[in-house]
């Protein structure tokens, strides 16, 4: 019984150190996003990140855990960002982080591996639910005198006039689809790369 509960000690260290260095990825990754930022938002490798994280720890930990992750992830994201309202992050990607965690756990019951196809599905939905929390507390959230509210969207010599629904648009064309192109390449890269070695290590179901 010792032993056993020693080897589930380790284990919760280790999950709690892959948890910490994520997170740490997700700052930092956050904040190289800075200098894509187009005065309202900016490209967020961090998606890619905080989605592996979930892959990898979603079907393992209880939800109070994952809601602490959750939180951290929007608090370090706000602390990170240039974008105009930096709050905009905590929900944005504290609950994206969570939407991830939720379709991992339906696709991956039990922690099964997920082949590629399912990895870029869940960053897709992660990322379409994340831009639209982030690109409305945005809106709402800066004052009216801010130039996001007085500009004309325009890109890819299409314009897309002026309101929260033209900033959707433009933001998602600028700012989520560079955002899953860099995370198509990375998180199921990164999630080949690391799974393997966590099952090794126990830390996954094989």
């Amino acid at each position: 019984m010792l032993g056993r509960g020693r080897s589930e000690e380790l284990q919760r260290s280790r999950k709690i150190a892959i948890a910490l260095t994520l997170l740490v990825l997700v700052f930092f990754s956050h904040f190289a996003g800075g200098f894509t930022q187009i005065g309202g938002a900016q490209v967020a490798p961090s998606i890619a990140i905080y989605v592996l994280m979930a892959l990898i720890l979603g079907p393992q930990l209880s939800w109070a855990p994952l809601l602490a992750i959750a939180l951290a992830t929007g608090v370090l994201t706000m602390f990170a960002t240039l974008s105009p309202f930096p709050p905009a992050n905590v929900p944005a990607h504290g609950i994206g982080f969570l939407v991830a965690v939720g379709l991992t756990r339906v696709l991956a019951p039990g922690g099964a591996e997920l082949s590629i196809e399912r990895v870029v599905l869940i960053l897709g939905v992660t990322l379409v639910i994340s831009w639209t929390i982030f690109s409305t507390c945005t809106w709402f959230g800066v004052p009216p005198s801010h130039p996001l509210h007085g500009r004309s969207f325009d890109t890819l010599g299409h314009s897309f006039g002026r309101g929260v629904l033209a900033w959707w648009t433009f933001g998602f064309l600028t700012i989520a689809i560079p955002s899953f192109l860099i995370g198509l390449v990375l998180t199921p890269l990164l999630y080949r790369a690391i799974r393997p070695s966590l099952e090794r290590r126990g830390l996954l179901p094989e």
